[in-house]
């Protein structure tokens, strides 16, 4: 892959990991940890869980959504296929979240994810080079293991 045609990839690469860390540090638990308590006094006995709230969810998914936005909008098969399938990858990541959510499962499941959706699928359509799909995987692999960090910060707070 030349450096002129990388650009592009490497630039989506640092724009999505820089959104997904942004909301890391910035975005308060609030919006994504559930708390259960069996008695708040004397002494607060609780338990957080992953809750996720609809603007939790879409601002995860927005880095994707503007990637599938561009490649309606100016024609680029290769940002609309990197949007579509992070898009399924982060909605497994989430879903395996709110259902496994202390475990490592949710990390293996969008792995395994993006092995399958940037393998089959993308050899058949043919004219994605290997240096874009080993892109593409890569950031939704570590844009999925920042917000299991996320997560498993929020949940394990203590009262």
């Amino acid at each position: 892959m030349k450096l002129s045609k990388s650009i592009p990839h490497l630039i989506t690469l640092a724009s999505a990991t820089a959104w997904e860390l942004t909301l890391l540090y910035k975005l308060p638990p609030e919006y994504y940890v559930g708390a259960s308590c069996l008695q708040t006094h004397p002494y607060p006995i609780c338990g957080f869980h992953f809750r996720p709230s609809l603007t939790f969810v879409l601002l995860v998914m927005a880095p994707f959504a503007v990637s599938i936005f561009l490649g309606l909008w100016r024609k680029w098969e290769g940002l609309l296929t990197f949007g579509a399938f992070s898009l399924a990858i982060v909605s497994v990541t989430l879903l395996l979240l709110y259902l496994f959510e202390k475990s490592w499962i949710p990390v293996a499941g969008a792995v395994i994810t993006s092995a399958v959706l940037y393998g089959a699928p993308c050899r058949r359509m043919g004219h994605f080079t290997k240096g874009e799909k080993i892109v593409w995987t890569a950031t939704s692999i570590i844009v999925s293991f920042i917000l299991c960090i996320m997560v498993w910060g929020g949940i394990s707070v203590a009262v």
